[in-house]
């Protein structure tokens, strides 16, 4: 992605849904209804189609995701469901998933791809989505709807308070910490996922696919995960999908029944695949923002800004924030507009809160960026009065809001801790940003008879020789015959991520 469209979709995401929507719903927008003012209403399926992409995103690479959408609109053809209108989506989403909606939407997560090992696998797990909608499955789930994670608090200012920062999310809050990689979906009962897989390896093998591969895949995806006990909370593809010995049997079983048609003449090879997957982002991706204790940084913004010690943060796509221990006193940031002058964030808070913050605004210079700072008086829904101190900072062209929320009886005790945080605001150095390090994913030539502990030393992976070989397949005490093509985790600083060069034998699109 240029520097240019980046930073393009990262102030849309943190602008909120509405802005996200002109980027992303022209395509969900055919199959929507538009009411009496002629205003779009969206279905529940592009709702959560859209909140996943505003609070999760998606990858951007257009060459990935043309692949992705090839394969799976070389199995769609092979179904019976004329009247969905298929969709392929990328979630840049760390954790292996993937998930079907009742319209035609299908996300995959860069955490599946990174596991696999052939297009077999890919078109494996792809097919199985299919067969949920071949077989009704979205329709029939309870529960869709997806994790926004805006702060919800013991208080009652949630809902204003959300509705400042993000104002087309309304009532979607969720408790503070739930993450925004998980999805709350209720999980298909195990006859469902009998049957999507039966019915996804007949439609992978009519496409031309070794049914062994989405076997191959759930394999790679519990070995992973078994890798990795301390995310074991985080929503991963098993909690929507429940999986068992016996399941995995069935479907081995069956496909093996299976004859699959001729390969498609444009069906890659291994080599093909990893070229496809070389550069992925492995894990949290820096770019969209992270914490470093109580710092956050954000590399594409340029700035950082430290939250209150030992209070909860969180990222999401739309604002970031920390909360309280005693669950009473938070503060957001988010950006709420472009330009240069920040009594505009006063104009934006004044129209959604209702209350003139403009009048009264007092001007400043918070560490060399103009500011402006307000403060106001709010009673939520269940009758308690909260305070807020509202900062606005203008910088490179945006325009930052620092919201500081204590109840009114607290409110003097914590009011220079936010003013504090506030005040913290500032670019990001240059030495700070080069400091700040992405594992991604490469391809490496084994050596003849290198082990995979010896290949990880050489080109200093920080993966284990556990994890190197689950993610290829192999045995953790295998000898590696020469050219051998092995996927390892490389760290290299975030600013040079797309032009450092480890001599690998399949090149980097993402230059």
């Amino acid at each position: 992605m240029s520097d240019s469209k980046a930073r393009i979709f990262l102030v849309a995401r943190m602008l909120g849904a509405g802005v996200l929507a002109a980027f992303l719903l022209a395509g969900c927008a055919r199959n929507a209804d538009t009411d009496a003012r002629g205003e779009v209403e969206l279905s529940d399926s592009e709702q959560v189609a859209l909140e996943l992409q505003r609070s999760v995103g998606l990858v951007d690479d257009p060459e990935l995701l043309a692949y992705v959408d090839s394969i799976g609109r070389r199995i769609t053809a092979q179904g019976s469901r004329d009247d969905v209108d298929f969709r392929f989506y990328i979630l840049d989403m760390p954790i292996p998933n993937a998930l079907a909606l009742p319209e035609g939407q299908i996300f995959i997560s860069r955490g599946v791809l990174v596991l696999v090992n052939s297009e077999d696998e890919l078109a494996g797990i792809l097919a199985h989505e299919i067969a949920h909608l071949e077989e009704h499955h979205a329709d029939e789930r309870e529960g869709l709807t997806a994790v926004t994670s805006p702060i919800r608090l013991g208080t009652g200012i949630a809902g204003w308070a959300t509705g400042l920062i993000i104002p087309d999310l309304g009532d979607a809050i969720v408790a503070l910490g739930e993450s925004t990689s998980g999805l709350l979906l209720a999980p298909y009962s195990r006859e469902q996922e009998r049957e999507a897989d039966r019915v996804g390896l007949s439609l992978a093998a009519a496409a031309g696919y070794q049914p062994a591969g989405l076997v191959n895949l759930l394999d790679t995806m519990a070995n992973a995960e078994a890798l990795d006990p301390e995310n074991a909370h985080q929503q991963s593809f098993f909690d929507s999908h429940p999986a068992t010995a016996e399941r995995v049997e069935l479907t081995r079983e069956h496909g093996k029944s299976l004859i699959p048609a001729p390969r498609p003449a444009s069906a890659r090879d291994r080599k093909g695949v990893l070229t496809m997957l070389q550069g992925l982002v492995i894990g949290e991706d820096p770019g969209k923002g992270f914490f470093d204790k109580n710092w956050f940084v954000h590399p594409e913004l340029a700035f950082v800004m430290a939250f209150p010690p030992d209070w909860e943060g969180i990222n999401t796509g739309g604002f970031v924030g920390a909360k309280a221990p005693n669950e009473e006193t938070f503060v957001m940031l988010a950006l709420v507009a472009e330009g240069t002058d920040p009594a505009d964030g006063a104009k934006v808070a004044s129209r959604m809160l209702e209350v003139d913050l403009v009048a009264d605004v007092r001007r400043g210079i918070v560490n060399g960026l103009p500011a402006a700072k307000n403060q106001a008086e709010i009673t939520g829904g269940e009758g308690e009065t909260e305070k807020i101190e509202l900062t606005w900072i203008a910088y490179d062209g945006l325009i930052y809001q620092i919201m500081g929320v204590a109840t009114l009886e607290r409110f003097e005790a914590v009011e220079e801790l936010l003013r504090k945080s506030a005040h913290s605001f500032r670019s990001l150095t240059n030495d700070e940003a080069a400091q700040i390090l992405v594992t991604q994913l490469h391809v490496v030539a084994a050596e003849q008879g290198e082990t995979i502990a010896e290949l990880a030393g050489r080109v200093n992976s920080p993966w284990s020789t556990d994890a190197i070989a689950v993610v290829n397949r192999k045995p953790a005490s295998a000898t590696l015959e020469a050219g051998e093509l092995i996927k390892v985790g490389i760290q290299r600083s975030y600013a040079a991520r797309a032009r450092v060069d480890v001599s690998d034998p399949v090149s980097d699109r993402r230059r």
